[in-house]
């Protein structure tokens, strides 16, 4: 690998890394960010998905399915972009639906497994009910949903740029 790409990679990597503790301090900001990327990846997919309905409605008969998705996903990508206060407050409240659902489906996998007679299912229930409680209180206060949002997105940008410092370091012994 050159010089050149390995210094951009280390400089990548230094940005992330300090990116990510950003994030982590300022959840504000993470739910923001994360809206936009989520409200950008809408609007793509609900380009492609209205352009495959026209572009592919004789010959394979495509579903209107297709386009319905493709226009919700459009409006759900401008609502998002245009209000972006409310998209983050709605991201709060998808991740704390997320965390009490996935609570949930542990506790109950945690019996099925029980009755399986499968080792490790007491873990899978302290597991599953320690996702209830966080979602309880996640729903009694979002701005626990928000931190931990922040602290996700944060703790995705340290590993990635840690990987990049790594890519680095390890580029250089390699011929």
């Amino acid at each position: 690998m050159k010089n050149l790409t390995r210094i951009l990679i280390l400089i990548m990597g230094i940005l992330m890394v300090g990116l990510g503790f950003w994030l982590m301090w300022n959840p504000v900001a993470s739910l923001l960010a994360l809206n936009v990327f989520i409200a950008t990846i809408l609007l793509i997919s609900g380009v492609f998905q209205t352009v495959t309905y026209f572009s592919d409605r004789s010959s394979q008969h495509v579903s209107g399915w297709v386009l319905a998705n493709g226009i919700l996903s459009l409006l759900l990508g401008i609502f998002l972009l245009s209000n972006q206060v409310v998209g983050a407050a709605t991201l709060v409240l998808i991740f704390t639906i997320w965390i009490l659902f996935t609570g949930i489906m542990r506790t109950v996998g945690a019996f099925s497994a029980r009755d399986y007679q499968a080792s490790g299912w007491g873990f899978l229930l302290v597991v599953g009910i320690l996702g209830i409680i966080l979602g309880i209180i996640a729903m009694i206060n979002p701005l626990v949903s928000a931190i931990g949002i922040a602290i996700i997105v944060g703790l995705f940008f340290v590993i990635e740029g840690l990987g990049a410092i790594a890519t680095f370091f390890f580029t250089s012994k390699m011929k």
